[in-house]
């Protein structure tokens, strides 16, 4: 895998290093995110229900999917733009960088 360094603002780059980097590791941030994440998912009733009426490979496709489209939008609503670099995904922010996450190309 290569990620080339790259600075950018779009949910549609944003949603393809999250599937790049979701091989490496999240920081802290996405970490807390992600658990926020799937305690939503856990009580939202319609989705739960919805999610059982697919078949098993649509619904790892489903879950799969719907936890990068939130994600994605919960770093959205915090930074205006983001970056890689040397492997890793920041969020940028007043000037300032906070690593979202890191992958150990070695």
């Amino acid at each position: 895998m290569y990620i080339k360094s790259q600075a950018f603002s779009d949910e549609d780059t944003l949603m393809e290093m999250l599937f790049d980097f979701a091989l490496g590791d999240p920081a802290p941030l996405v970490i807390e995110l992600k658990s926020q994440i799937e305690k939503d998912l856990e009580e939202n009733t319609a989705y739960q229900e919805y999610r059982l009426t697919l078949e098993e490979e649509d619904r790892l496709e489903l879950e799969a999917e719907e936890r990068y489209i939130r994600l994605a939008e919960a770093l959205m609503e915090r930074f205006p733009s983001f970056k890689t670099e040397k492997q890793k995904l920041y969020g940028l922010k007043d000037n300032n960088a906070v690593l979202l996450y890191e992958i150990d190309m070695e």
